[in-house]
C-alpha cells in the first residue's frame, strides 16, 4: 500500500489515527487488464485507490471511445456522477494493466469525512487538484497546438506513454494517431 499512502500524504497529511481508520475500511481487489470496473449507465458506490496498474476513464458515444483521464499508481478513481450525486456514471473506467486496488464504499468514505477533519480536508484538496488539472487539460485542448499538448502530457504523465496504447493517448489529446506518431518521430 506504499504508493497509495505516499500519494495520500503528498495531497494532505493525515494523522496516524485517521490514516489507519481509512486503511481499515479498504478491501484489496485485483482486476485483470481490460476489465471495466465502472460501467457507464450504472451507479457504482465504490472509490478505487490504485496501488499497481493504470486505468482510463472513457466516454462511449456513437460507437466511439473518448479517453478523458488516466489514473496510475497512488491515484484515486471513481465514477464522478456516482460519487457526487448518487446517479449513474456517464463514463466507464477500464483497467489498462493488471491492477491491484484498495476499494472503499462511498458511504464509508463519507462517514470518515464526518469523523476525521483531516480526511475531509484530504478529500477536498484531492478534488480541488483534480478539478484544476481537468481545467488545464481542457484549456490545452482548446488553445495549444498538438505538439505542445503532447509535451504537456509527457510532463503530467511521465512514463505513461510506454504503458498505454497510443490510440488512447491520441484521443485524450484530441489529435489523430497519425499526428501523434509524427510528433513522436520528431523527438
Amino acid at each position: 500500500m506504499k504508493n497509495i499512502i505516499a500519494k495520500i500524504k503528498q495531497v494532505h497529511p493525515l494523522s496516524d489515527e485517521a490514516l489507519n481508520a481509512l486503511i481499515s475500511e479498504m478491501e484489496v481487489k485485483y482486476y485483470p487488464k481490460n476489465t471495466c470496473i465502472v460501467h457507464s449507465g450504472t451507479t457504482d458506490r465504490m472509490v478505487y485507490f490504485i496501488e499497481e496498474g493504470i486505468t482510463r476513464s472513457v466516454f462511449h458515444h456513437d460507437g466511439k471511445d473518448t479517453t478523458t483521464w488516466f489514473s496510475k499508481e497512488g491515484d484515486v478513481t471513481f465514477g464522478m456522477d456516482s460519487l457526487y450525486y448518487n446517479r449513474p456514471s456517464i463514463e466507464s473506467i477500464e483497467t489498462l494493466e493488471d491492477c491491484k486496488m484498495y476499494v472503499i464504499s462511498i458511504d464509508k468514505l463519507n462517514e470518515l469525512y464526518e469523523t476525521y477533519i483531516d480526511i475531509a480536508n484530504w478529500g477536498r484538496i484531492l478534488h480541488q487538484d483534480v478539478n484544476k488539472e481537468l481545467s488545464h487539460i481542457f484549456v490545452d485542448r482548446l488553445q495549444l497546438p498538438p505538439k505542445e499538448r503532447y509535451e504537456n502530457f509527457m510532463l503530467r504523465y511521465p512514463g505513461l506513454i510506454n504503458r498505454v496504447k497510443l490510440k488512447y493517448v491520441a484521443v485524450f489529446l484530441g489529435i489523430s494517431i497519425y499526428t501523434l506518431s509524427r510528433i513522436r518521430s520528431q523527438k
